[in-house]
């Protein structure tokens, strides 16, 4: 009996240990759902320049909601690549790259940088209107600088020469965050170290951007936190001190440069002078008191404007009429210019087709005859006619005996006689004429041969 009640009471604890264990893992799922803890998670990072209070396990959260928790911090040294044609180049538009920290610009050489702080030793900062008057690793920083990088820091005055630099050190926070949450995650969003109330612990704050979503694995600029501001605030009054304190300097050279014995006398020397040019001017002496009280010289002065201003009249009336006669020799003269343009495009025409190897043409052989062929086909032909001609000359050949030889001359002279008196002869080419004038529709013509 005492066993089956242990028996017994050993299942009824084993039934409530394993009812405390499922209870137990239940819990666990609940709370992991709660935190997100079986969601799919990525890492992304940001570069900060210090991270006081933040540790790792710290929350990250996106506009108060939170999404992950940091996972390590890290010391690195990067360097950001920017395009110097479009960094900060307007705002939100396809033209315009925001890939540098808002505290940096983009350098000539196409990094992010940094500028060194101003010093008040202006022979490290001489003046400049571009960055072409400074030397390398400097820029000029003007008003156009400072309008296009408005949160670069820069204690000092425009247009001078300031040193920056490239190599940057700075605390890598890769943040675990759930991997939905990258949709709200843009290449334009911020990321800041702050305070969870007034006594929390630090956490980092994810701003929601416009751009485009962030991979895994991507970079979020940072901003710089408050008490960076605060520094940054601390050095733009330290910085307007020392402009106050060159004033004051400058004004005290000013009070001393007054207070000097030559300086005064100088300047009541040149009242004196001053009083008495306006006594003689009021008096009508000298040149501009005549011309001031001297009715004469005003009447003068009068007619000399009307002068000018007729003169001017006249001016403006020949540049009209020169005006209007160019206007009419340009109308006149463009039909003769198209003309020549339309005769020197049919020139370009004609040679181009001359230059055509295709063009089998006299002329564009002789113009274009690259083996000089017919400039020897040519020399052959003449050097064969004054062969001819030679060979006539020597009575050779029945033109040169018909030429040089007297009875073959008196031979053709009967010749032609005997034809001429020849009655048949003349009957035949007067029928074959008549025949001929009978095809063409002319009427039969005499000829001396009918009164034969």
């Amino acid at each position: 009996m005492a066993r089956k009640n242990e028996q017994r009471l050993n299942l009824i604890v084993g039934l409530f240990v394993v009812a405390l264990g499922v209870l137990f893992g239940i819990s666990l799922y609940i709370i992991g759902q709660g935190k997100g803890a079986w969601k799919k998670k990525t890492t992304i990072y940001a570069d900060f320049r210090s991270i006081s209070g933040l540790k790792k396990g710290s929350p990250v959260q996106i506009e108060g909601i939170e999404i992950g928790v940091v996972k390590s911090r890290e010391f690195v040294q990067p360097d950001y690549r920017c395009d110097h044609a479009t960094e900060d180049k307007g705002r939100y538009s396809g033209k315009r790259t925001d890939d540098c920290d808002r505290t940096m610009f983009c350098a000539p050489e196409g990094m992010c940088a940094e500028l060194e702080p101003f010093s008040s030793n202006r022979e490290l900062h001489p003046p400049c209107s571009d960055d072409s008057h400074c030397n390398e690793g400097e820029v000029c920083v003007t008003r156009g600088f400072r309008r296009r990088y408005r949160n670069v820091t820069w204690t000092g005055s425009n247009g001078v020469c300031a040193a920056y630099t490239t190599q940057h050190k700075r605390i890598r926070v890769s943040l675990e965050v759930f991997e939905e949450s990258l949709q709200h995650i843009r290449d334009d969003s911020r990321a800041s170290v702050s305070q969870n109330g007034v006594l929390g612990d630090q956490l980092v704050q994810i701003s929601a951007g416009r751009g485009e979503p962030i991979q895994p694995g991507g970079r979020i600029q940072s901003t710089p936190s408050l008490i960076e501001d605060l520094y940054a605030v601390k050095d733009r009054v330290d910085g307007m001190f020392v402009k106050v304190e060159e004033i004051l300097g400058g004004v005290a050279d000013l009070a001393q440069a007054l207070a000097d014995e030559n300086t005064v006398r100088n300047v009541q020397g040149l009242l004196a002078n001053a009083n008495e040019v306006s006594r003689q001017v009021a008096e009508g002496k000298g040149l501009v008191g005549a011309l001031l009280n001297d009715e004469a010289y005003v009447a003068d002065f009068g007619s000399t404007l009307r002068s000018i201003r007729n003169t001017a009249g006249g001016l403006d009336r020949f540049v009209k009429k020169a005006n209007n006669s160019l206007g009419k020799l340009d109308k006149n003269i463009q039909p003769i210019v198209e003309e020549g343009r339309d005769v020197l495009a049919q020139i370009k025409k004609v040679i181009v087709e001359l230059k055509d190897p295709n063009n089998k043409s006299v002329v564009s052989k002789l113009l274009y005859d690259d083996d000089g062929q017919m400039v020897k086909d040519l020399e052959e032909t003449v050097d064969n006619l004054n062969k001819v001609i030679a060979a006539i000359e020597r009575g050779e050949g029945s033109a040169g005996k018909l030429i040089k030889d007297p009875k073959a001359y008196d031979d053709l002279v009967k010749l032609l006689g005997n034809i001429e008196r020849n009655n048949t002869l003349k009957r035949l080419v007067r029928y074959v004429m008549e025949k001929e004038e009978a095809a063409s529709g002319a009427g039969p013509t005499a000829t001396p041969a009918d009164s034969n």
